[in-house]
């Protein structure tokens, strides 16, 4: 077993060991792209209908090909000390990335439930493979250290976009709210109108028509630009410094 072990973990990647890639990696990055690109096509009703038989051949034949990986990783992780032994391996089982190998074969498991919503949540799980890819990445890694070590700062411009949101909702409902109780009837409505405005996107169905709901649609737009500049300036001074140090 521990040759098994040893054998699979010589050819596979982890992410957290430096060495190239094996011949198996790739094949495994490649069916990976393969089956996202299959599930996207397979989204268009028409084509699934009309191809059912080959799209569920696929999805049986990759669901098992990253079954097997999935065992194959259960299996190798052993030669990492952290995960060694039945209890490493279960602590590895509850890892970001083994978690979200267990949701790229979940449809396999559940291929018999075809019905509307849930089937369609099933075709979606399936493109998490691609987030595998990030295990990998040392540009991942950066990104995601720097945003740990900048959480406060974004944290806190957090906090000030949803009082921002919540205040020109607040303002939208008393002044438009008697004008256009479909839109602006309640604090919960004039909310769509206030996230699409402070995010920029903006909702051309829906707009203020009294000066002074136009007044703070005006200020809405110009908050909007800090509720957007303060994460990004956060994030650019973390990148900054993290690639400073390296």
């Amino acid at each position: 077993m521990n040759s098994l072990s040893k054998y699979l973990f010589e050819h596979l990647h982890f992410g957290i060991e430096e060495k190239d890639f094996t011949f198996i990696e790739k094949v495994i990055f490649l069916l990976i792209v393969v089956n996202c690109l299959v599930v996207i096509i397979e989204s268009e009703s028409f084509i699934y209908q009309k191809y059912q038989y080959f799209f569920d051949t696929v999805r049986l034949t990759f669901g098992t090909l990253f079954t097997i990986e999935y065992i194959s990783r259960l299996i190798a992780v052993g030669q990492i000390k952290q995960f060694s032994g039945i209890k490493g391996r279960v602590r590895y089982i509850f890892t970001i990335w083994a978690i979200i190998d267990l949701l790229a074969i979940l449809p396999l498991f559940l291929a018999g439930l075809n019905e509307g919503f849930l089937f369609r949540l099933l075709r979606a799980i399936r493109l998490f493979g691609l987030i595998r890819f990030g295990r990998f990445s040392v540009a991942i890694h950066n990104v995601t250290s720097a945003i740990l070590e900048r959480r406060s700062e974004l944290i806190f411009s957090l906090f000030i976009s949803i009082t921002l949101l919540f205040i020109s909702s607040t303002v939208l409902y008393v002044v438009e709210g008697g004008h256009q109780p479909e839109a602006f009837g309640s604090i919960l409505r004039s909310v769509w109108w206030a996230a699409a405005a402070l995010t920029t996107v903006g909702y051309g169905d829906v707009y203020p028509i009294t000066p002074t709901g136009k007044f703070f649609a005006i200020l809405s737009a110009f908050f909007s630009i800090g509720i957007v500049a303060l994460p990004a300036g956060i994030l650019a001074g973390a990148f900054t410094e993290k690639f400073s140090k390296k």
